[in-house]
Formats: C-alpha cells, sequence, structure tokens
C-alpha cells in the first residue's frame, strides 16, 4: 500500500521498488479472514488495540475506518459489511490483492521478487539495501516486513534485523491471535465439534470479555475471540466461557426455575434441550454432579445455583501457547516511542519509515491488524510525498 500511494513520485520521476522477499507478494493477504480477506473494521479504535494508546490514537484519527474504505473505493474493490468486518464481495482475498497489483502497476512501481534484504546503510544521503545478489540504493527506505508470526507463509524476523541495523529496540516478539489447548481432554473429547456464540475471558483480565462464535475441538478451542485474549494467555491460565450470554445470571436462574415448575416430570436434560447441543448437556449434567435419571421436580435451588454458575462461567485450563507457527500475529516489535506517530518516521535513522506489524502493535482479531498496517503505510506514503514535492 505504502508504495502505491505515493503519486508525487510520477510527477517528480522519482522511482519506486518494492523488494519482496517471497516468490510472489501479498501471501499473508491471500490467508487473511478464512481465505476472504477482513481487510478492516468499523469497530477500529485505540481499545481494539495492544501498545501505546496515544501513539495508536493519533494513526486512527488520522486513518479511520472510513478513511480506509475511500481508499479501497479508490482502488475499485466492491465490498460488504459483515457485523462491522469488511470483506470483498467477491468473498476472495485474491480480489484485494489484485486492486494492489493494479494500483501499483498503474503507478509504475517496480515489484521484485525473490529479493531478501540482508543488509541496510545509511551513506552519504542515501540508502544502501543489499540483497542476495544486488545492492540498491534510495533517497527513502520503508521497512514493512512484517512479523515473524506463521513464519510457513511470509513470517520472518528480518524486519527487527534490518531495524535494529538503523539503531532501533525491539520489544521481543511472542505469539498472539492463536488458539488455546486446554488440559481438559476428556471434556474435549465429549464436545469435539461444537461451535456456538459463547462470552470468554482469562482470568485476571476481566475487563477484556470477547463475545464471539467458538469452535471446539480435541486439542481446545478457538475462534476470533479466543484469537483477541490469547496474547495474555500463558500455561495454567484460567479460561473462563459464558455458554449463555443472552442471558443475565438472573434471567437464566429465572428461567431455569420457571422450567422445572412448567415440566416437573421430565428427566434433567430436558431443562436445557432447546438452549445447548446435546453433548454439552450431557458434560454439564456430569460436571455439576447431576444423575441423568433425576427428575426436574427433584432440583434444589443448589442445583440450580450450581447449574446457572457453570453455564455462565465454565472454567477451562490453558495448557500452553502456541509457537509462532500456529500463531497469526505477534506481540512486540519495533518500540513506537522510536518512531513518530504522525508520519511514521524514524526517530533513529533519517528518511527511514517503520509500518505495520513491524512494530509493537498488535491488535484484536477482526481486520484490525490489517487496518493498522494500511493506516501506518499510508501515512508513510503521504510523508514520503510531501517530501519528493520538496526535492
Amino acid at each position: 500500500m505504502c508504495s502505491g500511494t505515493c503519486p508525487q513520485s510520477q510527477r517528480t520521476k522519482q522511482k519506486i521498488i518494492l523488494l519482496e522477499a517471497q516468490k510472489v507478494c501479498a501471501r499473508k493477504i491471500l490467508i487473511s479472514g478464512n481465505g476472504r480477506c477482513n481487510f478492516t473494521n468499523a469497530k477500529a479504535s485505540p481499545e481494539t488495540y495492544y501498545g501505546d494508546k496515544t501513539f495508536i490514537t493519533e494513526i486512527l484519527t488520522q486513518f479511520p475506518p472510513a478513511e480506509c474504505l475511500k481508499f479501497f473505493d479508490k482502488l475499485g474493490l466492491k465490498y460488504i459489511c459483515e457485523d462491522g468486518r469488511y470483506f470483498p464481495i467477491a468473498g476472495k482475498a485474491s480480489a484485494v490483492k489484485e486492486c494492489f497489483l493494479n494500483w501499483l502497476e498503474n503507478y509504475g512501481v517496480q515489484i521484485l521478487e525473490n529479493q531478501t534484504a540482508t543488509q541496510i546503510k545509511h551513506n552519504k544521503n542515501l540508502w544502501e539495501v543489499r540483497t542476495q545478489d544486488t545492492i540498491y540504493t534510495a533517497k527513502f527506505l520503508v521497512l514493512a516486513c512484517g512479523s515473524k508470526a506463521y513464519p510457513q507463509i511470509s513470517g520472518t524476523e528480518l524486519g527487527y534485523t534490518l531495524a535494529r541495523q538503523a539503531g532501533h529496540k525491539i520489544k521481543t516478539p511472542a505469539p498472539a491471535l492463536f488458539g488455546f489447548d486446554l488440559l481438559e481432554k476428556k471434556a474435549l473429547i465429549r464436545i469435539a465439534g461444537i461451535k456456538m456464540q459463547a462470552r470468554v475471558w482469562l482470568e485476571n483480565y476481566l475487563n477484556n470479555q470477547q463475545t464471539d462464535e467458538i469452535l471446539f475441538t480435541t486439542r481446545g478451542v478457538n475462534g476470533n475471540n479466543i484469537l483477541t485474549l490469547s496474547r495474555n494467555a500463558q500455561a495454567g491460565s484460567k479460561l473462563f466461557i459464558d455458554f449463555l450470554p443472552q442471558f443475565t445470571e438472573d434471567e437464566l436462574y429465572k428461567y431455569l426455575t420457571q422450567r422445572a415448575k412448567q415440566f416437573p416430570n421430565l428427566k434433567v436434560k430436558a431443562l436445557l434441550s432447546g438452549l445447548l447441543p446435546d453433548s454439552l448437556i450431557n458434560l454439564l449434567i456430569d460436571f455439576t454432579h447431576l444423575r441423568k435419571n433425576n427428575k426436574l421436580i427433584d432440583l434444589t435451588p443448589s442445583n440450580f445455583a450450581k447449574i446457572k454458575e457453570t453455564l455462565k462461567a465454565w472454567p477451562f485450563t490453558v495448557a500452553g501457547i502456541r509457537p509462532f507457527e500456529e500463531a497469526y500475529s505477534v506481540a512486540g516489535g519495533v518500540l513506537t516511542n522510536e518512531v513518530d506517530a504522525g508520519t511514521l518516521r524514524s526517530k533513529c535513522a533519517e528518511n527511514l519509515f517503520v509500518i505495520g506489524e513491524l512494530l509493537d502493535v498488535d491488535a484484536f482479531c477482526g481486520g484490525y491488524s490489517l487496518h493498522f498496517a494500511f493506516a501506518t503505510g499510508i501515512l508513510a506514503a503521504k510523508n514520503i510525498g510531501d517530501n519528493l514535492c520538496k526535492i
């Protein structure tokens, strides 16, 4: 994006080169949003990001979701909105990639693939970028290398290495946006395959409660809300799941007691029939030490309270964090106090810009990371363009 949003380069006859380490570019775009590319979110705000809030606020103020949509309008992308999440109407991430490639071609941006930058050096007012077989020189240099997440696609530590060469400090990256392995394997075998809306939170992070669809596997649990919590998880963390976020605790207790009065002679499983999947109901009965042959008339107030408490905050234990190969993002990166939020200019080196996931900013799951990448790319390009006009 940064390469294609600098039209001043055409007027001043400046050349833009994009060095791509991979055989093909934009591989992470192609896998984002389960292959659909959730490229922005109407709910993007400083509260949906982790990192320096002042830094994040300045960037989002200059480039809010509305500006992102205007940009994609210029690219000719048609899109749809699903609960604030924007996807290409074509239903494929390749539509976003093709719009970018068309835009870059239109502005004469040269993409050189299989060119891995191994060293950068500022020499006589120019940047020298050394790859495996060539040295390129440039007045302005943008580091848009991404993070080390998902190395099987394009994740790499290269950006951290280059940033250090320019004098930047790096907050040690850690995996983020990954599903949870859970210790309760016997329970998971019984409910694997269940997909449903749920509210989730970690024990020591009550202010970060996320409601979305979750999916149970024999290994653990996954979903956008789980991914959002993951950066704060560690082995032994307690994960709580509210299986009925549509009810308050009082509403659920009232529903349970009234249903028992309505059908006193039915067995306990009937109490939640129509609300929850059968396999989850059976697990709940065992977890709360009820007997399947008990009739609803036999349930006591303490039984109802235990059912309510379990369904509204069922505890599970995180087995451990996933490796970078299973993480879609990272927590950590180039320290943001070394980068100007208004322009993305480095404070450590002249005419250097650091953007996107390389920075120490990460986000909730749902298009927020891509929005931040696009926002920082455009702000950097605008500043470069302004400076080109002065040359």
